[in-house]
């Protein structure tokens, strides 16, 4: 929930100075961009171990990893939305709905820490609160029981975007309020440690947290908190996880702001079309043949295996690549053709042995696709490449004797 110095690591990185977050507002220019990409070349080429020529571009597609600069301007659109409250960014979120972030010096310090009693000797009732999200819905109850028996349920509805800690924090604060409203004193339980946890905790910066900790903090000598252990026969605890799901289709909409967990997604989601957007206008060779492949980028995309990074790339083991950067005169396997990746892996007769089927171009997304759990085409990949690696190194070394 909360926006921690440590979320700003990247920005640190990149000398986040007045200066610099002038430049993300308005937009790096080419020199800025390729600063940052050789930074991130460093480590991409060293997590790969490709060939020191592969692009950048390419080796952030394989490894699912965003392009540097794209990473810090989605970071500069977090600290503008969620510290500063700007609105310039509305086309991703309308921050009218957003939780707002509160800096810690202005919580009063008596709010900051709440050591709340697990249990009041004198309560008048036992109350069971449960948040639940199913299918991006989400809601949570308040099962107020007396003498063990249920004399009340309160079933309420929230938005897509609030997330199951919301709910069942959002829970908590209304079994409080309805004590406090009553006039009567009250045992809450809830299975939720991360709520009892953001209750005992005094660097919660969510203005949200920060109200229910206020409002906690006004009845807390009306109030007793404890955990309980969910799905363990507690027959408070399961009735209120009951309900909880039966308030997702039929609870009372109830109102609280996105969390920053959300803004974060949102975030992501970014991310990953500006990247789609910069990859499919990078027209190189090695570009064009990798989009021949793969349909598009994804942070959850890895590829870790070298020979698939020579194999897209095209930046292997290769006499066309080696001739192409001056190691050798022809571009030619010794068996007189076209010696590329394609060659060693489709039709070489020196590497007959590994060939694997040509897909047809309409076909190649889902052939590599295929590939990849594809452990024994894999292994013929490596197979086909080191044979081509032993057919350079012959080749080299005719070339140094000649």
């Amino acid at each position: 929930m909360d926006f921690e110095p440590k979320n700003c690591s990247k920005l640190r990185m990149l000398n986040c100075s007045t200066l610099w977050c002038k430049c993300l507002g308005r937009g790096l220019n080419k020199d800025q961009i390729d600063r940052l990409h050789s930074i991130q070349r460093i480590f991409l080429l060293k997590f790969t171990r490709a060939f020191r020529t592969s692009s950048t571009n390419v080796l952030n597609v394989l490894t699912g990893i965003p392009p540097l600069h794209i990473v810090a301007k989605a970071e500069f659109i977090k600290f503008r939305i969620w510290v500063n409250r700007s609105n310039e960014y509305n086309t991703i979120f309308d921050i009218n709905l957003l939780d707002k972030y509160v800096p810690l010096k202005n919580i009063p310090s008596r709010q900051k820490l709440i050591n709340l009693d697990s249990k009041i000797s004198n309560a008048d009732y036992e109350i069971y609160t449960d948040g639940s999200r199913i299918e991006n819905e989400t809601g949570f109850a308040v099962c107020i029981l007396k003498d063990e028996i249920n004399i009340q349920n309160y079933l309420f509805k929230l938005n897509t975007f609030n997330s199951v800690f919301q709910a069942e924090f959002a829970a908590i604060e209304f079994a409080v309020n309805w004590a406090v409203k009553e006039k009567v004193k009250v045992n809450i339980h809830t299975d939720s440690l991360s709520s009892i946890s953001a209750i005992n905790s005094a660097n919660t910066r969510s203005e949200f947290v920060n109200k229910v900790k206020s409002n906690i903090f006004r009845a807390k000598n009306m109030v007793g908190l404890s955990w309980v252990k969910a799905h363990a026969g507690i027959p408070g605890n399961e009735l209120a996880d009951q309900q909880a799901k039966l308030a997702i289709p039929s609870g009372e909409k109830f109102v609280i702001p996105a969390p920053y967990s959300h803004l974060k997604g949102l975030l992501k989601n970014y991310i990953v079309n500006k990247w789609n957007e910069y990859w499919n206008s990078y027209d190189s060779a090695s570009g064009i043949r990798v989009r021949g492949y793969i349909n598009q980028v994804s942070p959850k995309f890895l590829i870790h295996n070298k020979f698939l990074i020579y194999f897209l790339s095209g930046h292997g083991p290769f006499p066309s690549y080696l001739h192409r950067f001056k190691f050798l005169d022809s571009p030619h396997c010794i068996c007189g053709m076209l010696g590329d990746a394609d060659h060693y892996i489709f039709s070489c007769s020196l590497t007959k042995e590994f060939h694997l089927i040509k897909p047809a171009d309409e076909h190649k997304k889902a052939w590599f696709n295929n590939l990849l759990t594809n452990r024994q085409a894999v292994t013929k990949m490596e197979g086909a490449f080191r044979t081509s690696r032993n057919i350079c190194d012959t080749l080299t070394q005719e070339r140094d004797h000649n």
